[in-house]
């Protein structure tokens, strides 16, 4: 079975407010760019092929939302309840559950703090292009998630509120397993901290 990959985008991100139709907790934005090529690692440059996920869009339920990637140490926060091709790439309008962590979420993208999208996906069918590229015609998208920073920085953002075979790979192109000094700032500070050693007090 192939492993979870990671990109993120920045895109365009919005936060519905009721008085464009939205409910104020609906986030909205272009998830993947389509032909849009990116560095992801030293020997890898990628791409999506417009429609690579159109196997999904009538499920958009089974596409999960989070603060920052679920499966290394975010949160969910709801779902996707709108999938569609468009011209820039997969648009996509998910539903921030009110949960704490989905509260705090929506403050941050609604502040522009958390303002980039990363995607969790599984490849299906790859081409390489003649100057190397590789051209995702179809992946099955996991899951997509609000983060700081990430791979294909500017170019998947937040429009409004209402990230192969092989090892997995971050936002940032690393395999996940050297990529401990790619985390966000908390989940780092988070580790630095569990791992010191208690001193004894000084009296």
């Amino acid at each position: 079975m192939p492993d979870n990959l990671l990109r993120t985008f920045a895109p365009e991100l919005e936060v519905r407010k009721a008085s464009d139709g939205g409910d104020g907790r609906t986030v909205v934005g272009i998830a993947v760019p389509y032909n849009r090529r990116q560095r992801i690692t030293h020997d890898l440059v990628e791409q999506f092929a417009p429609g690579s996920f159109n196997h999904q869009l009538r499920a958009p339920n089974r596409v999960k939302f989070g603060r920052e990637h679920p499966f290394l140490g975010g949160a969910i926060i709801g779902r996707a309840v709108e999938l569609r091709n468009d011209a820039a790439g997969l648009w996509g309008a998910w539903r921030v559950s009110a949960t704490q962590a989905g509260d705090e979420a929506l403050e941050l993208a609604k502040d522009g703090v958390l303002d980039e999208l990363s995607v969790g996906f599984r490849e299906r069918q790859n081409r390489r292009e003649s100057d190397g590229t590789i051209t995702r015609v179809t992946a099955d998208l996991i899951e997509v998630s609000l983060v700081l920073q990430g791979a294909y920085g500017r170019h998947a953002t937040v429009e409004a509120v209402r990230a192969s075979q092989g090892a997995a790979v971050c936002t940032c192109g690393a395999p996940l397993e050297e990529a401990d000094d790619q985390r966000p700032n908390a989940a780092r500070a988070a580790q630095v901290l569990a791992n010191l050693r208690v001193l004894p007090s000084v009296v």
